[in-house]
């Protein structure tokens, strides 16, 4: 998704176990996936725009790079049939939050515009947060992406994202969120002292970074090598985020500048988290999304 709308084409401590699919996906996280699946099989029926404004929830927004009206963007653009240009895409991992009300899905995703002759495929890696409606639909409210130079890996099928540990307290929705906002601005203040530090014990072992231009990095060494090399001078403002009612899943975002880089570059950032027994939140998901 942010495939197209977002301007692209479009721990020690912190424990993974190793299980199947089917054990760990719940019903309410197939019925997210499913939402997905039909969201992109509506995009080859309606294109893409249609789509986007059938499966986004009204009060979405997209990221220019403070919010906006995701909608009232998407109708000011022009409404192509899925035969001229072709967006294909499908969940491969993502989370649900215990509440049942909010969760989150990646994937890869292919665009073709076949109205420009010798147009190549264009490859990227979305992400998407969701919430569940009054009505009881999944509908989007975020949604970022970043172009990828190949098609993105993952594992077969579609799984759950594998953490264990997860959070059982009972301290609400608002205390929940004010102590996700806490560690996101934790994170922001540290950048100074180095990007790579000031995510590092911060990191799940699977863990995943999104950034424009290059392949996706999943894994606490490899996002921190990747940020030690090629973001090392970074700055970040907390906007806002939510954590759900269970207090054990939750997404924030704000702006972000890149020193160093000629010319800087600046835009907005997503940060999807997890929380674990103890109370600790853990970035699961980093995308930037660049000012274009």
């Amino acid at each position: 998704m942010a495939r197209w709308l977002n301007g692209s084409l479009v721990a020690a401590a912190f424990v993974t176990t190793v299980v199947t699919a089917q054990e760990r996906i719940s019903p309410e996280l197939q019925a997210l996936a499913d939402a997905e699946r039909a969201f992109a099989k509506a995009a080859t029926v309606k294109g893409i725009r249609d789509s986007f404004l059938e499966f986004f929830a009204d009060d979405s927004i997209a990221l220019r790079p403070t919010a906006i009206s995701a909608k009232d963007e998407l109708r000011g653009r022009q409404s192509f049939p899925f035969a001229v240009r072709e967006l294909t895409w499908e969940p491969r991992t993502g989370d649900i939050a215990g509440s049942g009300e909010l969760g989150w899905l990646t994937g890869p995703s292919t665009f073709i515009d076949h109205g420009t002759p010798g147009s190549k495929p264009g490859y990227g890696n979305y992400l998407s947060v969701w919430r569940k409606q009054a009505d009881g639909q999944w509908r989007v409210y975020i949604d970022v992406g970043a172009t990828t130079p190949q098609p993105v890996g993952f594992a077969p099928g579609f799984v759950r994202f594998a953490i264990a540990a997860r959070y059982t307290g009972k301290d609400g929705k608002a205390a929940a969120t004010r102590n996700l906002l806490d560690a996101d601005r934790a994170v922001n203040e540290r950048l100074g002292q180095g990007t790579a530090g000031a995510y590092a014990d911060r990191l799940a072992p699977a863990s995943r970074l999104h950034r424009t231009g290059f392949v996706s990095m999943v894994g606490v060494t490899p996002i921190r090598d990747w940020l030690g090399a090629n973001a090392p001078a970074m700055t970040a403002l907390t906007t806002t985020g939510e954590a759900a009612n269970s207090g054990d899943l939750g997404y924030t975002y704000g702006v972000y500048e890149l020193k160093g880089k000629i010319p800087p570059e600046n835009g907005a950032y997503v940060r999807v988290w997890s929380r674990d027994a103890a109370g600790k939140w853990w970035i699961v998901a980093d995308v930037t999304q660049p000012v274009r």
